[in-house]
């Protein structure tokens, strides 16, 4: 999972978020153990070692490094899933994906 694209991460968090509800993802990531049952028990799966990395690495862009570039995220129900929504924390612009990895890619300066 190490060097996984920004965008990578988030889209497998929000397909996993999708399957197994919002909060209960956000819940299990805090430990390893928590994360292992989850998966299992809902999905009958064994979490790795390095995806409980990678969502993690998802959890910290999303909660840690969108608020430090200004960047809020929310998610909207749409008949067909849920649709990721970016937003500008001064004006409430909203922000396109690609900016918000752009943004993402200059504050890791690469």
């Amino acid at each position: 999972m190490a060097g996984t694209p920004e965008e990578d991460l988030l889209a497998w968090l929000e397909r996993e978020e999708e399957r197994l509800g919002f909060t209960s993802v956000d819940d299990a990531m805090e430990d390893i153990q928590r994360a292992r049952d989850l998966f299992y028990d809902e999905l009958g799966y064994d979490v790795t070692d390095s995806q409980f990395i990678g969502l993690q690495d998802a959890l910290t862009i999303r909660y840690t490094e969108l608020p430090s570039i200004g960047v809020a995220y929310s998610r909207v129900e749409q008949a067909w899933g849920y649709q990721p929504i970016y937003r500008d924390t001064v004006t409430g612009r909203f922000i396109s994906g690609s900016d918000v990895r752009s943004a993402l890619s200059t504050l890791r300066g690469g």
